[in-house]
């Protein structure tokens, strides 16, 4: 058996990206992700853990103009800004989304300095954890935290 390389876990994501968009008329909505959204995070994530090696860390954003970027190894958006202006792109983002591949999501403080450096031009950012994402909107400062597993009715009173 073949094992993944990080080229086959970004091409399963653009693949994942493609069928999303196409779903969604090109407009997916990402600050309060729907069932569809969730399933191309759940790639995002899939994919992070699929490299032989230890999890990758994951970067991707979706630019104003519907374009994928991805980036692995480095966390933040720096490496995806940079690659766009050094493009001569703007750097406004619609939703940039990284992997936490060992912990629970949350938003570290290397987060919370790109939002407040980075903010008027991230739309929303979303954190990607253990059974769980963040998605937060930059603008109103609203997120939708989400926890997957079972949740049942304790079977004793003394637990």
């Amino acid at each position: 058996m073949k094992e993944k390389t990080v080229i086959d876990c970004k091409l399963a994501i653009i693949d994942a990206w493609k069928k999303l968009t196409e779903k969604c008329e090109g407009a997916p909505t990402f600050c309060f992700p729907d069932n569809d959204v969730e399933g191309f995070l759940t790639t995002i994530w899939s994919e992070s853990r699929a490299e032989s090696g230890a999890p990758l860390d994951m970067q991707v954003a979706i630019d104003s103009q519907g374009g994928l970027h991805i980036s692995t190894g480095t966390p933040g958006i720096m490496p995806i800004l940079e690659q766009r202006w050094l493009a001569g792109e703007s750097g406004a983002i619609d939703c940039w989304i990284h992997t936490m591949p060992l912990v629970k999501a949350h938003f570290t403080e290397m987060t919370w300095q790109i939002i407040r450096t980075w903010g008027h031009s991230l739309n929303s950012v979303i954190a990607l954890g253990d059974n769980q994402y963040i998605a937060y909107r930059c603008e109103t400062e609203l997120c939708k935290h989400v926890f997957y597993g079972f949740y049942r009715e304790k079977s004793g009173r003394g637990e």
